[in-house]
């Protein structure tokens, strides 16, 4: 078996909470906007075509990053939706009762 690139949750371990795991821009800068996150890269024309493949209802409020946003950037009342959750996840909203009960046993619940 290879060996894995990060030794948090490897093999299905919990991860050591004590030390979690920081990217470098954010040990260094510390104060960076979007927190020393990547800025993201995808165009308008791309952010478009997953909306209108996954089939999203234009009145769930999806929208677009501005230009330099990072994943932390999200407006007030907004969280950042990867687009890999719809993708390879095939996650579709609105959740399913059953999707709902298993994000809130894991403790993977998006916040209110």
């Amino acid at each position: 078996m290879a060996e894995p690139s990060n030794s948090h949750n490897a093999e299905g371990e919990n991860p050591d909470l004590s030390s979690p795991v920081v990217a470098e821009e954010e040990e260094e800068g510390g104060s960076a906007p979007g927190g020393g996150l990547p800025v993201l890269k995808w165009s308008k024309g791309q952010f478009d075509t997953l909306m209108t493949s996954i089939q999203m209802p234009q009145e769930y409020g999806f929208t677009h990053q501005q230009e330099g946003d990072t994943g932390a950037d999200a407006p007030a009342g907004y969280v950042t939706m990867w687009a890999d959750f719809f993708v390879d996840g095939n996650l579709r909203l609105p959740l399913t009762v059953f999707v709902a009960e298993v994000l809130d046993i894991t403790g993977s619940i998006f916040p209110n």
